[in-house]
This record gives C-alpha cells, structure tokens and sequence, in this order.
C-alpha cells in the first residue's frame, strides 16, 4: 500500500522497461523482444524512453578515464587515520563476542521486543539451558512446515546439519565451543557459492556444482556457525521484490500479503521471521538492503571487496554482507566475514586496512563531532511516511551532537542509468550460456534489455562510475562522514495475485525501492539499513540508510548501534513470528 507517492522533483528517477506486465502478456513481451526486427526496434524505443544515449553525451563531456572496479585506495592520511584507530581499538572477536551482552536494549516493558542475538544462543548454550541439537531439529520441522506457505529457506542439507549440531552439543558439554558463533544457525542466500549446496541462483534450472565455500563462508563456518540451509531470492538476483515463480514469493513477516523486497528475499525474511540471528545476502544494486529495509532488520553492505566474493553475475557491482535481527550482530558476523583474502586482484584492494570497529563498543551514545549530510530535496522523493520517519532520524542523529551539513549528490539520473547500462551487461554475459526461454518472464525482459546496450553505452557508464567515484571521495574527504537518506521510498510491495504464475514486470515499483541504493553501488562504499518506524496502515517496517566513505564499516555500525535508541521500546514485533530458541527453552524446561 502507498499511503502518498512522491512529488516529482528534479532528483526524481522514473526508469520505464515496459508498463507493468503480467502473466502471458509478460511471457508474450519477452518473447517477442527476442523476435529480431520487432525485437530490436522495441528495445530501441525502451532505450529512448529510459534515455540511454544521455549517459553517452553526459560521459563525453567527462574528463574521466572509464573506472571499472570502484576500489578506493587510501592515501597516507587515511592510512595513518586507520592505523591509530585500530591502535585505540584493536579488534578481537572473541572480546567483540563478549561485549554484546552489555550492548543489548533491555527493558521490563511486556511489549518490548527484540530479536534473539548470537549470544543469546551461545550463553544458553553454555549454561546448557538448550542444545544446538534441540535447537536444529526444531527449526528443522518449523522450516518443513513453514515453507507450505511462505518458502523462505528452499535447500537443507537435513543429515549433515544433524550431524554437525550434534557435534557442536558435544563440544558444549566439554566446555570447548570451537568460535563464537558454535551452534548458531544462519542461512545463506542460493547464488553465494557453498559447498554441499549446488549454486541455483533461484531458478528451475541452473545447477552449479561448488568445490570451495566463499572465503566469508568459511570464515562463519570455522566459527562454528551451523548452516540451516540456502535461502529463496529473485531470479538470478535480477530484481529487488523477490519474486520468485518456481519457488514462490517469500513473504514479509510483518505482513504476508507484501513482498519482502529483493534479491536477498529469503535471507531477510529468515532472519526477520525469527528463525536465525544472521544471514548472508548480496548486493548489486540493493539486493540486501532493501529486503532488510522492508523487513525491518540491520542489513550491511560492506566497502566493496571488504567481504571477498568471487562473483560472476555482476563483478564489478556485487557486494557480500550480513543481514541481521540486531546492530551487534551484524557487526559481529562483518567482523568474522571481512578482511584480507588471497593475493587476487578480483577478490579484493591490494591496500584496504585491517577490519576494525573503532569505537563501537563505547557505551556513550553521543555523536558529538559527526557531520551528516543530508540531500534534502532528493529525501523529499519518497512517500510521505517515510520523508517524516527519515526527518526524525536526522533530528535524533542532531540531539546526540551530531552537525547536519545540506549536500547534493550531482546528476543522479546519470549515475542511476550507468548502473543500469553496467549491471544489464554484465549479467547478459554470464547468462548467456543458457536457453533465455527458461527464465521467468521478467528476467527474460531485463535479460533482453541488457543485451541492447552496445560497447559506447557501457564504456560511457563506467565514466560515469568514476565521476560519481570522485565526488563522493571528494565529499567524504572534505566536507561530510556519512550520508543519510530512507533506505527506499516505499514500504514493501503488495504481492497481487496475478503474479505468482508468471510474475511481473513494474518498473515504476522497482524505481521506488531502488531511488536511493545504486549510487553506493556504483562507487563501491558501505552502506547499513536498520528499522526507525513503522507503517500505521500496513504495519510494515520504515527503515533509514546511513552509508559513509570506503572502509568505514566501523563508523556506520556506531551510528546505527546510538540509532537504536530510535525505537526506545524496541522493534515491532512481525505479525508472522518464530521464537525458535523460547520454544526450545520452554519444551526443555518441562
């Protein structure tokens, strides 16, 4: 539901594929843009209307040279800055671990709510008030049946995870966890490559074998994590509601009638609905963002290549990260995740400092010294419940010391066709290998999109990617430390039903949820998404975006963990809600 769609402004980005197509009209559009001369000339029409050959004329204008990977390397000021940060507050897991107890919102209030943590896990595990044993087999049924209406996690490996849990009770009752995250379930996204599973991408058909876990997955592993199983997403990551038609939509948890945004669909649902502490999404152009936005949990998209991925649906765009129930979570599993990979240049910056996360743990919630910079008339670009959320966000951020600073990030609708243009052509060639036909419709119409583009247009958005690269460097080194704006511009989609066959095309829909994502793809910095109110219609969750300069991690988990104080009662409980671990406690105490 849209309580107000935003006023048109000149930030305001429409991008039109095709007017929303369902069912058979969506099948019969995207076979006929596979029809080469009516095919061509459609595509050629949808280029005009999204005005593609602007970005051409905009980038020839451009002294840039084209930037492809969006890898920020430090100066010496910024090293030295990294350095004596991590001097003040040198990153132990272990200790990091230990802390969050002291870091959790608490309250007496019946209808306070929070998300159970890592800890939690971990501190009843040793106290041995439950098992990871009881604790896998009750997700294990509640997964079976929950996945009769709302599919959320689509791959278990059930005898292995049995194993693996009773091997981590063992270790309990000797009193020797093996990492800080021993017992602990997460689930991972379909795409990450993770052995066990075959990477399907959510679709019917693609099936890749996997010989090595993605070094961040292993990195959880040998904590002792203990992996549930893959979760559903939007085909091929090519879209941001999480759609799925072989699967079927996973649904918010807050309300099951809306979508819970996409790609990472599954992942933010699992962790929302209450059935792990964390999960791993992607990012390529908002895929974990937003469905944490619109199910009201903490999701980080890391600097780009901090979490090493080896991704080929989207190289140059793609970032891994944490999606979880808790600011001290997220900043837990990054911590376990992020850091230095092997000596490949596709995996990482040769020069990115050491992970750390200065100041986190400092009980002071002031921000006193932060410069925020708000683009206030590009915040004015969403719906009216969420410009009224973000605006309270921004005057709390200013009652804890912090200075707001009034910016603009230039030629947005550029930068947002660049991405288009880069991340279209690059999954067009990792798709290619396969019959076009066998993908949802709606991935066989952006698929076919993608493949308009000619050499010109890609290497013109890549000179747009290093004009956007410059002014935020430039930004973040004089002026500002983060930037604030609503994670999307409208709460969570409603899922029709006349999707759920074949799907759907909406692009206009799409715009909203993406209106203020891509820019941080595009150039690669971090960006973090956490709840700060609640939609009165729907229930719905109202989430703000904080994103700040390349491998300043550690400052945007600060200013999210002082943002909770946004919710001083604690997050809304979803409507749809598994106390997985109270369950347990409450069958084993009896």
């Amino acid at each position: 539901m849209i309580n107000s769609k935003p006023s048109p402004s000149s930030y305001n980005l429409e991008p039109v594929i095709s007017p929303r197509l369902v069912g058979r009209k969506l099948i019969f559009f995207a076979f006929i843009l596979r029809v080469p001369v009516i095919g061509n000339f459609i595509l050629n029409l949808l280029k005009k209307k999204n005005k593609v050959r602007e970005i051409v004329e905009f980038a020839s204008g451009l002294s840039e040279f084209p930037l492809y990977y969006p890898i920020h390397e430090m100066s010496e000021e910024e090293k030295k800055e990294h350095e004596t940060m991590i001097e003040k507050s040198p990153l132990v897991i272990a200790d990091l671990a230990s802390a969050q107890k002291d870091m959790l919102q608490v309250s007496d209030d019946e209808a306070f709510f929070r998300h159970w943590t890592i800890h939690d896990y971990t501190r009843r595990y040793s106290d041995g008030d439950v098992t990871p044993t009881q604790v896998i087999d009750s997700l294990i049924d509640i997964v079976e049946q929950l996945n009769k209406r709302n599919p959320i996690i689509i791959a278990m490996n059930k005898k292995e995870l049995r194993m693996l849990a009773a091997a981590s009770t063992e270790r309990y009752a000797k009193g020797q966890p093996t990492g800080v995250l021993d017992g602990v379930p997460i689930v991972i996204k379909d795409e990450v490559p993770t052995v066990g599973f075959p990477a399907r991408f959510g679709t019917s058909f693609i099936s890749e074998s996997v010989k090595e876990d993605e070094m961040p997955v292993a990195n959880l592993l040998r904590e002792g994590a203990l992996l549930v199983g893959k979760t559903n997403q939007h085909e091929i990551g090519l879209g941001v509601t999480g759609s799925n038609v072989l699967y079927g939509p996973a649904r918010n948890p807050y309300n099951e009638r809306y979508y819970t945004g996409g790609s990472s669909s599954g992942s933010a649902a699992a962790v929302a609905i209450g059935l792990v502490p964390v999960a791993l999404g992607t990012d390529g152009g908002g895929s974990i963002r937003i469905p944490a936005g619109l199910c009201g949990v903490v999701g980080l998209k890391p600097t780009f290549k901090r979490v090493a991925i080896d991704c080929n649906l989207a190289p140059s765009l793609v970032h891994l990260g944490p999606i979880a129930g808790s600011v001290s979570d997220a900043a837990l599993a990054y911590s376990i995740m992020a850091g230095s990979a092997p000596a490949d240049f596709r995996h990482q910056s040769r020069k990115q400092p050491p992970v750390h996360l200065y100041n986190f743990t400092n009980p002071s919630n002031s921000l006193e010294g932060l410069r925020v910079g708000v683009f206030w008339a590009h915040i004015e670009d969403a719906e009216e419940n969420i410009v009224k959320e973000t605006k309270r966000a921004i005057a709390f951020f200013k009652s804890k010391g912090a200075t707001v600073v009034d910016i603009e990030l230039p030629h947005l609708h550029e930068v947002h066709r660049a991405h288009a243009v880069t991340i279209l052509s690059e999954m067009v060639l990792n798709m290619d290998k396969y019959n076009q036909s066998d993908f949802q419709g709606e991935t066989q119409a952006s698929l076919a999109f993608g493949g308009s583009f000619n050499a010109k247009e890609f290497l013109a958005a890549q000179k747009i990617r290093a004009y956007a690269m410059r002014q935020v460097e430039e930004l973040f080194h004089n002026k500002v430390d983060i930037i604030v704006s609503p994670a999307t511009a409208s709460i969570a989609p409603e899922i029709k039903a006349d999707t759920l066959t074949h799907g759907e095309s909406n692009m206009e829909g799409t715009a909203y949820l993406m209106r203020y994502i891509i820019h941080g793809n595009m150039t690669g910095i971090p960006g973090i998404v956490f709840p700060v109110g609640y939609d009165v219609d729907t229930g719905l969750p109202i989430s703000v975006q904080v994103q700040a300069a390349h491998w300043r991690e550690d400052l945007l988990l600060r200013v999210a963990r002082v943002a909770e104080g946004l919710l001083p009662k604690g997050w809304s409980k979803p409507s749809t809600y598994i106390d997985v671990l109270g369950s347990v406690e409450n069958t084993t105490s009896t």
